[in-house]
């Protein structure tokens, strides 16, 4: 009984120096680790932000490209009709716009939707909501300018630019009511900010109805 209470008298326990030691040590690695979770985290976060925000711009940028090319100079009529002309005609309108000191377009077209089979009045352009600029869409049928809907495109946008090829020139203002006719080519663009690095991502369009392929 004595022998056992010599052999277990002759343990040694961590003294307190090594204690503090091992909870200091510790607290370093495990802030470490923290902190090392929480920037893979932001910058998943910030990843899947912009991958969002290049998907909706190339998604906008395709169906103006879509839309440009099926762009229409002038209304079908049909058997229902009962208004003139003029109500029915359609319009391609390019104009350069001032946001608060940034640079924007709006552009303004008649074509067939890739929804439906009626011809629609498409309309883009910039509004600045809670001091950031938001490209919107709204889309109405020309014999009933009433009824139709207004949707977010892309939010959080730097600039939106529509541009014509005019005499070599590319210019930022086009009206059918003036020119008569539809642009040979357009270029549209969308900026936005990718962590402090501005991107431009731009597509060129060619209306199509009325022209030989």
């Amino acid at each position: 009984m004595k022998q056992l209470y010599h052999l277990s008298s002759d343990r040694k326990g961590f003294t307190l120096i090594e204690v503090l030691i091992s909870l200091a040590l510790l607290t370093i690695v495990l802030g470490a680790l923290y902190s090392s979770f929480f920037s893979v985290q932001r910058a998943v976060d910030r990843f899947d932000d912009v991958s969002l925000k290049y998907h909706e711009a190339r998604t906008a940028l395709d169906i103006m490209r879509r839309e440009i090319e099926a762009a229409l100079l002038k209304n079908p009529r049909t058997a229902d009709d009962t208004v003139n002309d003029a109500t029915v005609k359609a319009a391609f309108v390019i104009r350069d716009r001032d946001i608060f000191g940034s640079n924007t377009s709006s552009l303004e077209l008649t074509a067939y939707s890739f929804r439906g089979n009626n011809p629609k009045t498409v309309s883009y352009y910039v509004e600045k909501e809670d001091g950031r600029l938001n490209l919107k869409k709204t889309e109405t049928l020309p014999l009933l300018p009433s009824k139709g809907y207004t949707m977010e495109v892309v939010e959080d946008i730097e600039g939106f630019t529509v541009e014509t090829l005019f005499n070599n020139k590319w210019v930022k203002t086009w009206d059918t009511a003036d020119t008569g006719r539809l642009p040979d080519v357009v270029r549209v663009t969308i900026e936005f900010d990718d962590n402090g690095r501005t991107v431009n991502l731009t597509e060129y369009a060619r209306p199509r109805v009325g022209r030989r392929l």
